[in-house]
């Protein structure tokens, strides 16, 4: 899922797609809050209780078991029982979330969904594509990748640096700029090239 990666490896913004599009997920504004509540919780822990999303929602008890329960006969998340250290415990996964936005987009353009969708890496893609005229090659993707993976250079640096290009705007380029300051990047894990090749298939 590819709003699932954005959102855990790159922070996208998924609470300002929730607030933006919750009528058309045909959700009510108190489903809403509690779902917005369980993501708060989500980056945290994933074990479920209502006391977190109470200290986060200004609702009962009893109204957000009913919201759970709603939430979950409308396939927006799961409960599961998990055991950790012999003791079972109430755990919940969004991926039903995840989901139900992308099928909310499938029919809308591409355009679209790459705002939506849009992160640092993502961002810094648009800026050199913007200034080459093309879309980038596959090395130069890489190497894009390679910075970000390996976190040698801030996001901040790296749209500096290719603000700084100007009619220069090349992946290599915009490197040797980079690297004036900064030492070489270390060599790219391979699970996260391989996760990151899947997201770059379906965003682009």
């Amino acid at each position: 899922m590819i709003l699932k990666r954005l959102y855990e490896d790159y922070d996208l913004a998924i609470e300002r797609i929730l607030i933006k599009e919750y009528k058309r997920l045909k959700l009510s504004m108190p489903e809403m809050s509690v779902l917005l509540a369980l993501f708060s919780i989500y980056k945290k822990r994933k074990t479920f209780s209502i006391t977190s999303i109470a200290k986060r929602v200004e609702l009962n008890a009893n109204d957000i078991g009913s919201l759970v329960e709603s939430l979950m006969n409308k396939g927006f998340m799961t409960i599961l029982l998990d055991t950790k250290d012999g003791k079972e415990r109430e755990v919940f996964e969004l991926d039903p979330t995840f989901m139900k936005i992308e099928e909310l987009y499938k029919s809308d353009d591409l355009e679209k969904i790459k705002v939506l969708a849009e992160s640092a890496l993502t961002e810094t893609i648009r800026l050199f594509e913007q200034g080459l005229g093309r879309a980038l090659m596959s090395y130069e993707l890489e190497n894009i990748r390679r910075w970000y993976d390996d976190k040698t250079y801030t996001h901040e640096q790296i749209i500096s640096a290719i603000r700084s290009s100007e009619s220069k705007c090349s992946v290599k380029y915009v490197e040797r700029i980079l690297t004036q300051a900064i030492p070489k990047p270390m060599e790219i894990d391979q699970d996260v090239e391989n996760a990151l090749d899947e997201i770059y298939k379906k965003i682009r």
